[in-house]
């Protein structure tokens, strides 16, 4: 077949699809929209039901013979039309419209920063930015512009990587330059930049996240008190610690110092592995000389080898 006879058959197509669209859409007054066969027979032996029963039961013969044998040739004609309008396709053609929007509604956002090929690891909450990339997407209505592509490449490499993060958080930070120049100075979006910048920054320049959140004494009554009233006594001692970081090996230092400033006693907690962005208390009784004057609590890694240093 030339190109020709090609052109003129799809044409020829086109037409009969309009043509049957157009006469399919023309019969709705009759069925309504969204009609079934299954529908459409069951509303047709209704009403034959009802015209024969109402002229068997109101008319006289023959009138009333006559005139079902007129009903019934009608259901017939009338399951004859439901038989061509389901092999034209009618009936069900609106049900896959909506079925085919409703799934085209409830599509999920993309998000674009969540890694689809390989397991994303645990990041420590100071780089953790889906919150804030979720913040810039909403700026853009879902879709955010190239310059974002480089960070959101490097981000899902963050995800993925424990061992050289570091080096791919230097690379966010730079990555972040393009994506600065998009709003002014001021608003939300360049402010949402400056705080990923410095989350970065502290990042690749401390060695770890961990913080107290707390410290406290108790007497032995479980009061909370201070560590000069526990004027040679047996306390207890509570640290609370946070991890920002990575996953490290912790241990919780109290040390007591006189009026002179000097160490002259101390107590060491091992808090264990603590998880990124878990927070873990600690409690553990401590005697406090008769002249201590005040304590300090610092956190240390414990390295598996036994090796400790200052966090």
């Amino acid at each position: 077949m030339s190109q020709h006879d090609r052109l003129i058959d799809s044409q020829e197509s086109s037409a009969d699809r309009a043509t049957d669209s157009t006469f399919l859409g023309g019969i709705e007054f009759l069925t309504g929209p969204g009609a079934t066969l299954g529908s459409f027979l069951l509303v047709v032996g209704i009403v034959t039901c009802v015209f024969i029963a109402l002229f068997q039961f109101t008319l006289p013969a023959p009138v009333s013979d006559l005139l079902t044998v007129g009903v019934v040739l009608v259901t017939a004609l009338s399951a004859g039309f439901a038989a061509a309008l389901e092999k034209l396709g009618y009936f069900g053609r609106e049900q896959e419209t909506t079925a085919s929007a409703t799934s085209s509604d409830h599509r999920p956002a993309a998000k674009p920063w969540v890694p689809t090929e390989k397991s994303s690891a645990p990041l420590p909450p100071i780089i953790n930015f889906d919150a804030e990339l979720r913040a810039f997407a909403d700026m853009y209505d879902g879709d955010l512009p190239r310059p974002f592509d480089p960070f959101i490449e490097d981000y899902l490499r963050l995800k993925t990587n424990t061992e050289n993060r570091a080096t791919i958080a230097s690379d966010l930070r730079a990555d972040l330059n393009p994506v600065g120049t998009l709003f002014e100075v001021g608003s939300e979006g360049d402010r949402l930049c400056e705080e990923l910048s410095d989350r970065l920054f502290r990042y690749i320049s401390t060695r770890t996240h961990l913080r107290l959140d707390r410290v406290a004494f108790y007497d032995e009554a479980g009061e909370e008190t201070t560590v000069t009233a526990l004027d040679d006594q047996l306390g207890r001692v509570t640290v609370a610690i946070a991890n920002d970081g990575e996953l490290a090996d912790v241990e919780a230092v109290v040390t007591l110092y006189d009026g002179a400033g000097s160490a002259i006693a101390s107590r060491t907690c091992d808090a264990g592995r603590i998880k990124p962005g878990a927070r873990m208390t600690l409690s553990t009784d401590i005697f406090v000389p008769a002249d201590t004057a005040d304590a300090d609590t610092t956190l240390r890694l414990s390295a598996p080898d036994g090796a400790t240093a200052d966090a």
